[in-house]
């Protein structure tokens, strides 16, 4: 149980199915952490107190945040290690103090006199004002670091709910409305709008670690704040902001009447919001419900709101009063059952952001969004929304279109309207098989929107049979459509193509082609039931860095132009050079994967950590794969691989998974292995080469001990069985 505030789950709901477990079947523990040892003590937990770092851990904690010297240039810093052991101390041995400290130092030059400054600053309040755990020494120096505008924009992320985060771009836009994005000179030439210098802020915020990745493993683009980082933020803001988190029965309690809040953010689980309770907050600037509310009221009282994010199941009752909020910027209905938005919508003249993610009762948009001239934003995805009315093509001030359905037969915006929206940052197109040809593809001018930074391009919105009854004029006609929806190559990071159903992938994507992406980091191949062969240029795109490939059942050979480097291709460079995840899945019918083992230590896909294979019919790893020179690979999962017969010779491997492999009989040569996790391997009789084996978990009783028997070298400390499985991927790429 991690970060435990109070002992309620404990008590409520854990404490007596675990212990009758435990008098059942002695030896179970639970392990909790939790930053009050009050909440422990009242557990009943045996205390362990976890130490800070010394300050020799430290100093090398805080050099790797850093920006690293090129190779044969100067020291490591040993020049500045007296003055940084002496800012380390400050940081009290709490690496997340540290890792902060070193995003402040990374943006000043590494000299003593600039170390100086930060470490004599004077932090602008007294300790008084707050607990030393909300005042963190470091959080509050990098803090006190950033300009007026970054600070409002760290703020902001205070509001924002622990657990699944909200996505960049909506914090982006939502600071947006705020007014936290200033102008500045390059909006004046055309090359940088709002959404670029909110982006640079973000990636500030990043760079001095007061924002991380909320779930690496599920997203790329949500992001959170540290719970100390938090309580700090939440701290700083209090004058202004508020935010309600318990389940009381009287919520009208916890939000302060005599004061006139800008920003209140309310997430409840267990009770209903009453919107009277927090009609005098006249002042309001952001209101974010994240919980239902109980019907009766409306919002007409809050005429100040620039920022609305709605996420109650049952809010159809709400929408009539929207339009009473014609200073609002920001809507959001999202997950909600909203059926219909007003038909007075352009009343709402300075309205930039409306996201209605999951709609799904939502079938139609109002003819008079197309006089919305300051929208910036709109995402459709997940709605039912299958028709635009003619003249969307009028916004253009559209920075991001998610969700976009072509209908091509009558009196509703078609897709070549997508020509005129220049300033495109990210697109997302749906129904793609109702485009009759490429000349019209052609006429939405793709490849004429310079600033594209993420493309998804998606047929079918649902599964369904019909993908699977294509005949070769149907399959000829969609790959002309989207050779022609090339996206130009300058900008753009994220390309995703879903329930494609021709029997190759688009030609931009084939060498030589591909190699004009220069920045494109991540590609999701989803659903192409009918490609017979991976395209060849998908290697020698440089910067690529994560490359997913799911249900793709005609491919059965993937052979050595998918990952082989070739001079003659020009440049000279290494194939796959930046690829840190590669996952493969669902190729059902994949029978062989030609890569023979490379005799340099120049390699194919060096970068390489990360490594999924699930549902194939390989019998083996190829040996190019299992090379004495991929150092970076760490981890390796694999499930469904119902022909494979062994696992070998993964030097650099850490983690090794493997679930529902009938035929695997063999693990060897994993030299750094520490962790391995089996499940549903019946015919597994030997684990051998793993002397660094530390922890094993496994699912058959009846084969564990002879497997123990067989294992050569290896003593794990920690073995545990397996009751069930299912191996954990990112939620979406896209």
């Amino acid at each position: 149980m991690d970060d435990v505030w109070n002992q309620e789950a404990w008590e409520n709901v854990l404490r007596t199915p675990i212990l009758n477990a435990a008098d059942a079947q002695p030896g179970s523990r639970v392990l909790v952490t939790s930053r009050k040892i009050d909440v422990v003590r009242s557990m009943g937990a045996s205390i362990l107190r976890v130490g800070t770092l010394n300050d020799e851990d430290a100093w090398c904690l805080l050099k790797k945040q850093l920006p690293q010297p090129r190779v044969g240039v100067g020291s490591d810093f040993d020049e500045l290690k007296d003055i940084g052991m002496k800012i380390v101390k400050k940081c009290d041995g709490l690496p997340l103090a540290i890792k902060v400290m070193g995003g402040l130092l990374s943006r000043r030059d590494p000299m003593e006199r600039d170390w100086e400054i930060v470490l004599h600053k004077n932090l602008g309040w007294n300790e008084e004002d707050g607990s030393r755990e909300e005042l963190n020494y470091s959080v509050g120096l990098s803090y006190d670091d950033l300009s007026p505008e970054l600070k409002q924009c760290f703020l902001y992320y205070s509001l924002l709910p622990k657990g699944p985060g909200v996505e960049k771009d909506t914090v982006i836009s939502m600071w947006i409305s705020e007014g936290f994005v200033q102008h500045d000179g390059r909006l004046e030439s055309g090359e940088f709008g709002l959404e670029e210098i909110g982006a640079e802020y973000h990636r500030e915020l990043v760079a001095r670690n007061l924002l991380e990745l909320n779930d690496p493993a599920k997203s790329i683009w949500e992001y959170t704040l540290h719970d100390v980082v938090r309580s700090f933020a939440q701290f700083m803001s209090k004058e202004e902001a508020f935010v309600v988190h318990k389940d009381q029965a009287d919520v009208g309690n916890l939000v302060p009447e005599n004061k006139k809040i800008c920003r209140l953010a309310i997430k409840l689980t267990h009770s209903e919001l009453e919107l009277s309770i927090l009609e005098k907050q006249e002042t309001l600037r952001t209101l974010l419900i994240y919980c239902e509310i109980k019907p009766g009221g409306s919002l007409t009282n809050f005429a100040s709101l620039r920022v609305l994010d709605i996420r109650s199941k049952k809010s159809d009752w709400l929408v009539d009063s929207v339009c009473e909020l014609r200073h609002l910027r920001f809507l959001t209905f999202s997950n909600t059952n909203i059926s219909s938005l007003p038909d007075d919508i352009h009343k709402m003249r300075f309205l930039q952001h409306i996201q209605l993610w999951g709609c799904t009762k939502l079938e139609k948009l109002p003819n008079s969004i197309t006089k919305l001239a300051c929208l910036r934003y709109l995402d459709l995805y997940g709605s039912n929304v299958d028709v635009i009315p003619r003249g969307f093509g009028g916004l253009t001030d559209l920075r991001s279109l998610g969700g976009f359905p072509v209908k091509m037969d009558g009196e509703w915006c078609s897709l070549e309207e997508l020509e005129a929206l220049s300033h495109l940052r990210k697109l997302a197109v749906e129904s793609l098989e109702n485009v009759p040809g490429s000349s019209v593809a052609k006429r939405a001018q793709i490849s004429n929107k310079k600033n594209l930074e993420y493309l998804e391009l998606n047929c079918y919105k649902d599964e369904t049979d019909e993908v699977h009854q294509i005949g070769v004029e149907q399959q000829e006609r969609i790959e002309a459509v989207f050779d022609e929806l090339c996206p130009p190559p300058a900008r753009l990071e994220t390309l995703g193509i879903r329930s494609y159903f021709g029997r190759r992938l688009p030609n931009w994507l084939q060498s030589p082609a591909a190699t004009t992406f220069k920045s494109l980091k991540h590609i999701g191949l989803v659903h192409i039931t009918h490609c017979t062969r991976l395209p060849d240029g998908l290697c020698r795109i440089l910067g690529l860095e994560i490359l997913r490939i799911e249900h793709a059942p005609a491919i059965e050979h993937v052979g050595p132009d998918f990952q082989t480097h070739d001079e003659a291709r020009g440049e000279g460079g290494v194939a796959f050079p930046s690829l840190r995840e590669l996952v493969l899945s669902g190729l059902s019918g994949w029978k062989e994967w030609e890569w023979e083992a490379e005799q340099s230590k120049v390699i194919a896909m060096p970068a390489l950590e990360h490594l999924v294979l699930v549902d194939c019919k390989l019998t083996h790893l190829p040996q190019g794969l299992a090379s004495d020179y991929r150092y970076n690979l760490r981890t390796v999962a694999l499930e469904k691989l119902t022909l494979l017969e062994y696992v070998e010779n993964f030097p650099w491997v850490v983690e090794l998974r493997v679930y529902r492999c009938p035929e695997l009989k063999r693990i060897s040569g994993l030299t750094k292995l520490w962790m391995v996790d089996i499940y549903d391997c019946p015919k597994l009789k030997l684990l051998e080469g793993v002397p660094a084996l530390d922890s094993m978990e496994w699912n058959c009783k009846h084969w564990v001990v002879a497997l123990l028997d067989q294992m050569r070298g290896a003593h794990p400390r920690d073995i545990k069985p397996r009751t069930k499985c299912r191996l954990s991927s990112r939620k979406t790429l896209l």
